[in-house]
């Protein structure tokens, strides 16, 4: 670890003692008033979470649902959406989603220590890209304008290339490629047949379609804040 790093770790283990003393302070004082609010069962889940100085970066327009985990060195660009219980974990390398892309719920992304084809094992998934529901990647790429059937498992160095469609519960193995344009399913995977134009332009519409119901969720949550902690 480099020494700016140690140090950095050092000052977050003394901040979090300091909070820590504060919070235990402001028990007792509360105790001293009989007012025992503290009690109170509050949600310490945090969808965004820094993993000491790896710390996820998010434009305004990005939706996380409150019960998701974006964590660590992760990068969501412009109109990308982090649905209900899905994981985007950026803890040993990092983590990038493009714009208007989808992450859909209980979706896993997450990068690798080391990658068996030698290739980083960063994990990277373009834009416009619709991954379904309990889909997990593990330091792979997609490519922009593709679809990640629900369940599909895509392992260590495997690619995904522009345009193409991954069937629900596809195994997509370390190292392997679906070419641009085509549909592939299974487990072992397999070619099924190739995209029509029609088909391909369809996979746009369906991000900008998630996107916006993304933005209906979004408006229905304030700004993290700390209003709970106010006191009559």
């Amino acid at each position: 670890i480099a020494p700016t790093a140690m140090l950095g770790r050092a000052f977050f283990h003394a901040g979090r003692m300091l909070r820590e003393t504060g919070q235990a302070l402001e028990r007792v004082g509360l105790r001293a008033q009989d007012n025992l609010i503290f009690r109170e069962k509050i949600s310490r889940h945090r969808a965004v979470m820094n993993l000491y100085e790896k710390r996820p970066e998010k434009s305004l327009d990005v939706f996380i649902a409150p019960s998701a985990s974006v964590i660590g060195d992760v990068i969501l660009n412009d109109g990308s959406s982090v649905w209900y219980g899905a994981v985007v974990r950026g803890d040993v390398n990092a983590v990038t989603v493009g714009g208007c892309t989808n992450i859909q719920d209980r979706a896993v992304v997450h990068a690798a220590t080391t990658s068996p084809t030698g290739f980083k094992a960063n994990c990277s998934v373009g834009s416009w890209c619709s991954i379904g529901q309990g889909a997990v990647l593990k330091a792979c790429t997609v490519e922009d304008h593709c679809i990640i059937g629900a369940g599909s498992v895509l392992l260590e160095g495997s690619l995904v290339e522009a345009h193409a469609v991954l069937e629900p519960g596809s195994v997509l193995p370390a190292g392997a490629r679906v070419p641009s344009g085509e549909v592939w399913g299974g487990n072992p995977i397999a070619f099924v047949r190739k995209l029509a134009k029609e088909e391909m332009s369809d996979i746009e519409k369906q991000a900008t379609a998630v996107q916006a119901t993304a933005k209906e969720h979004m408006d229905q949550f304030l700004p993290y804040g700390t209003a709970y902690q106010l006191r009559e």
